[in-house]
């Protein structure tokens, strides 16, 4: 699989307006791009519904599984990653990824990040192999800029590669308080969602929110099944609030969801596969802006609830599925029955479809761990049987893990009921097992080669930086 590179297309449809990117470079310094925004068609089209009510595909400019192979042109500058990627034989074939969170100096948000997403992120995810962090934040916000100032400041000694994107505030102020039951910074993140494309240069969206906790390396495999991006979901339609988020998504693209999608991160996307799904809500509601679409629909109701992640992927299902390798956990429930009770005719869910799969991250804010187990046991299992030292007060930390199983590897949340050990590893079946053993047989590798150093005095930094702040994280382990 050869190696893309894509440009950045900065704009909000409908507006002209301005974008400022701070740039990491190997100084430390930012140094601000003006981006000069031009009004444009995106190079991508949707699939359109027949009068007969079948799919007929609009022919994409990108074949079915791959992005372009030629750069796409526009009057935006050329966006480079803040240092090239690191050589290694096990990410040779991954394209360039983003690991993206939208989010603001709301005090809530920025606790998250930093003793929760931040921390665990310096462990697990190596931007120097994947692809670098970028945060999307609010342009107006003198907070936001100074966040971001204060954080590039420290990434070397993270030893993590950080960018940030500004934008600005929506045209219509309506998006702010469409959804009346949120407040006005989580509609503005949820809107946003829908336009993460237009900031990011790079083929895949690995999509992350700030509770999301890392609890493992991360490796090819967790993020591809040969070519295709890996999705997971789970039957949670138990929930008040699902069905409620596949009413949202029902109205923006005439489709139910076929499963949960918010039960993982990062949720990874073709970058495309964005600007598909937002060309498509377009002609199903025969609008011109995704601002309208979103305005129209989340004030139907007063009581809807907006899970971009649920639409955009619930898209995916439909109209580029052979682009993703699917896992679906449909709990207990018969194949037939769940498809003919959450499946439109024809585009059924399959056993293959349904193949376990296990979690690299928790969902932190719902995630009971009031002693840090987790993250002990976590850590203990990345480092066992590598190449490298431990002080004592580590090795006597990990003794009581050595013959315990990682299974957090299938759990999410335990707040509610997201888990896979009742279902795909029910009585903790061997296959299960044997896919937590190979796992680590492939990290301790990456940990042995130095992609993965689990250094813990990264969280010394990490707190360095949320002090700024006046956030002080609770002890990790």
């Amino acid at each position: 699989m050869k190696k893309f590179k894509f440009f950045a297309v900065m704009g909000i449809l409908g507006t002209a307006t301005c974008i400022f990117y701070i740039h990491s470079i190997n100084s430390g310094k930012t140094a601000p791009v003006h981006h000069p925004v031009s009004h444009m068609q995106s190079t991508t089209s949707a699939v359109h519904s027949t009068n007969s009510g079948k799919m007929a595909p609009v022919h994409h400019p990108v074949s079915k599984i791959q992005p372009t192979t030629a750069p796409v042109h526009h009057s935006v500058s050329k966006i480079q990653p803040a240092t090239s990627r690191k050589p290694d034989h096990h990410f040779n074939e991954v394209p360039d990824i983003t690991l993206t969170v939208r989010m603001s100096s709301n005090a809530k948000l920025l606790n998250h990040f930093y003793c929760t997403m931040l921390r665990s992120l310096t462990l697990y995810w190596s931007t120097s192999h994947l692809g670098n962090l970028l945060l999307i934040l609010d342009k107006e916000s003198k907070e936001d800029h100074k966040f971001a100032e204060n954080l590039q400041k420290y990434q070397i000694k993270l030893g993590i590669n950080i960018s940030f994107i500004y934008e600005p505030l929506p045209k219509d102020k309506r998006v702010l308080t469409v959804a009346r039951s949120q407040p006005r910074g989580y509609n503005r993140q949820l809107y946003s969602s829908f336009i993460m494309d237009k900031f990011i240069s790079t083929p895949i969206v690995a999509w992350i929110d700030t509770d999301g906790k890392f609890t493992t390396p991360v490796t090819r495999d967790n993020i591809f099944k040969g070519n295709k991006l890996r999705v997971k979901g789970m039957d949670t339609f138990q929930y008040d609030w699902i069905s409620r988020w596949s009413r949202f998504t029902e109205k923006m693209i005439g489709k139910h969801m076929p499963s949960d999608f918010m039960t993982y991160f990062p949720v990874y996307i073709w970058r495309d596969t964005i600007t598909n799904c937002r060309n498509y809500i377009l002609k199903h509601l025969n609008v011109s802006t995704i601002e309208e679409a979103y305005i129209r629909v989340g004030s139907t109701d007063y009581n809807i609830h907006m899970s971009p992640v649920n639409t955009i992927m619930t898209y995916a299902y439909y109209f580029e599925k052979e682009r993703y390798d699917w896992h679906i956990d449909i709990r207990n429930v018969d194949l037939q029955k769940y498809n003919n009770l959450r499946l439109t005719p024809g585009h059924e869910l399959t056993s293959p479809d349904l193949t376990p799969d296990f979690h690299v991250s928790l969902h932190d804010k719902y995630y009971t761990d009031a002693n840090n187990a987790v993250n002990r046991q976590a850590y203990c299992a990345a480092v066992n049987n590598t190449v490298l030292n431990m002080e004592q007060n580590i090795k006597q930390m990990c003794e009581p893990f050595k013959t315990n199983i990682m299974w957090v590897l299938f759990e999410f949340c335990n707040k509610v009921k997201q888990e896979h050990l009742t279902t795909w590893c029910k009585n903790k079946n061997k296959h299960c097992i044997s896919m937590i053993k190979e796992h680590y047989d492939k990290t301790r590798q990456l940990v042995n080669k130095g992609v993965y150093n689990l250094d813990l005095k990264k969280f010394k930094v990490v707190e360095e930086v949320a002090n700024f702040h006046k956030i002080k994280c609770r002890s990790f382990l």
